[in-house]
């Protein structure tokens, strides 16, 4: 029988693909990714400047013959940074749209808007920015509201009864992030994933430190996979997510990272984790392994 390899072991093997692996060749985006991390997380102001301006210089080496997507999704999210008073979210929009801000958003305005647009057929989520029925432009990434819903949803939600939930689970997966291994969060219902990260940024290969369930950016390059569910699935889905936001305990490397999260998300939903059947430790480990695994499974 295989011997499972020791977390010691992972750490170092980890640590040597992290040098050798993180060259701009074969992760090309990870160095301007994670500029625009820090830059969202250093908030406004001249430290979210500071890293904008280099991750724009890492943007500016990438070949746009062969990382043309790329710098289109890097610059997006780069310019989507440099929003102001509360703006994160740039987005495809026809002139003459009627554009509701937030603060004149009452609840019986919103309650009539979206009996408007569902008297048309359209999903009213698909036109809220930053909701997962979105429709999104593939070439930049950025959220399109010319017809509402999305691009390969044909439903007429006319026909639906009030109130009633499409089921699905969404996986999302940044390539690019932690060096090139990346990191994978989940969402039900909508592309707008979470997923378990440190809580502060002062966490080191092999020791564990405090963590939190939050919001990936949906800025940053990434895929997303839809997985089809019950409305039964998605409570069992939503209640471990809750949990773990409750009492999210540490997080670890090799004990209690994102795709231990999503697994166990997944796996509470009764949703089949092609991972967790291999011996192989590092396709329940690398999200980059993870995800494909995912992938081959639900959209082969």
């Amino acid at each position: 029988m295989k011997r499972r390899k020791s977390d010691h072991e992972l750490a170092d093997e980890i640590g040597t693909q992290l040098d050798a692996e993180g060259d701009r060749e074969r992760y090309p985006g990870a160095k301007a990714q994670g500029l625009l991390q820090q830059a969202s997380d250093a908030g406004s102001g001249d430290l979210r400047a500071a890293y904008l301006q280099d991750a724009q210089r890492e943007i500016a080496k990438l070949d746009p013959a062969r990382h043309g997507r790329m710098i289109n999704q890097l610059q997006s999210a780069a310019l989507a940074l440099q929003g102001r008073n509360g703006d994160t979210q740039i987005a495809h929009v026809t002139p003459g749209e009627f554009v509701v801000p937030l603060s004149v958003l009452t609840p019986k305005l919103r309650q009539a808007l979206a009996a408007a647009v569902r008297n048309a057929g359209i999903d009213p989520r698909s036109l809220v920015v930053g909701d997962g029925r979105n429709s999104v432009n593939p070439r930049t990434g950025r959220p399109e509201f010319a017809f509402g819903g999305t691009a390969n949803d044909e439903t007429d939600f006319r026909n639906l009864p009030p109130g009633q939930q499409v089921a699905d689970l969404y996986v999302s997966r940044f390539p690019n992030a932690a060096s090139g291994f990346g990191h994978v969060g989940v969402g039900v219902n909508t592309e707008n994933t979470e997923g378990f990260y440190p809580r502060e940024n002062t966490w080191r290969m092999g020791f564990e430190t405090p963590g939190e369930v939050r919001s990936d950016d949906p800025n940053l390059p990434h895929d997303m996979l839809r997985i089809p569910t019950t409305p039964e699935q998605d409570t069992a889905a939503e209640a471990y997510i809750n949990n773990r936001k409750s009492t999210p305990g540490n997080y670890g490397l090799f004990t209690r990272q994102c795709t231990g999260f999503v697994d166990g998300v997944l796996n509470a939903a009764g949703v089949e984790v092609p991972s967790d059947s291999t011996e192989d430790p590092y396709d329940d480990l690398i999200p980059n392994r993870f995800f494909p695994s995912l992938r081959r499974r639900y959209q082969p």
